[in-house]
């Protein structure tokens, strides 16, 4: 999923991930959770934490009333 604040240069590292074998891609992906601890993230505000909680219940009543 690409987003309008993600720069071409992000975008370009996201398709290259996705032509990547799964071996490859695990590989990537725990080499980036290491070296992501050193980000500093700013705090999730409780309307960002509900609005993320309301998405996760909608895609499991999707996934309810489609299964």
């Amino acid at each position: 999923m690409h987003t309008l604040l993600m720069t071409a240069a992000g975008q370009h590292i996201l398709e290259d991930f996705e032509s990547l074998t799964d071996i490859e891609k695990r590989e990537v992906l725990s080499n980036l959770l290491k070296i992501s601890k050193a980000i500093e993230y700013p705090e999730t505000s409780d309307d960002e934490l509900v609005d993320a909680a309301d998405a996760v219940f909608l895609a499991y009543d999707t996934l309810e009333q489609n299964g």
